[in-house]
């Protein structure tokens, strides 16, 4: 990453800001993300040299109004005319995390051996976002391998609170 994502991000984050549209900007970002993500080859067609930068940018356009806010149209067109389409990525990235920061907000990975109930899901959402003072928006995963017990992913850290771990605790201190 060459931080030139970051950039484009904090001007868009300026933005979101003056014009008090951080959600729409936001949401417009998840849109052109999904679609990248879901045909890696328009990026590669939004580089090809062998397409004059005009029509790469017509595509754009085309594929994206209506469809997302015009100011991120309008980033897409830029990203596109100076061929720095693959910035996307750190650009999304480093919007999100403000955003979500601003936003006091945050994203959890929680695995468990089985699924949850509603009841426990509900409970395991309240506890995270009282200990972490933000809302968290949580997706589960299952993980057969825990045995028990829940791992927490958030906030770039690991909160473990499985069986497995216990055991491996337990272990260490009987070994002593």
């Amino acid at each position: 990453m060459n931080g030139r994502g970051r950039e484009y991000a904090s001007a868009l984050m300026e933005i979101a800001l003056t014009e008090n549209i951080p959600d729409e900007l936001y949401d417009s970002l998840k849109v052109v993300k999904r679609s990248l993500q879901d045909s890696p080859e328009y990026e590669e067609l939004l580089l090809s040299p062998a397409i004059p930068s005009g029509e790469r940018v017509s595509l754009v356009r085309k594929a994206y109004e209506g469809q997302v806010h015009d100011y991120i149209l309008s980033f897409m067109c830029v990203l596109t005319e100076k061929g720095h389409i693959r910035d996307f990525g750190e650009a999304f990235s480093s919007f999100e995390e403000m955003y979500l920061d601003m936003a006091r907000r945050t994203e959890a990975v929680v695995y468990t051996a089985v699924e949850l109930t509603p009841e426990q899901k509900a409970g395991m959402k309240n506890a995270l976002e009282n200990r972490l003072g933000k809302t968290v928006d949580i997706k589960y995963r299952i993980n057969e391998r825990l045995i028990g017990g829940v791992v927490v992913e958030v906030d770039g850290k690991r909160l473990d609170w499985s069986l497995k771990r216990r055991l491996k605790e337990i272990k260490e201190v009987m070994e002593q």
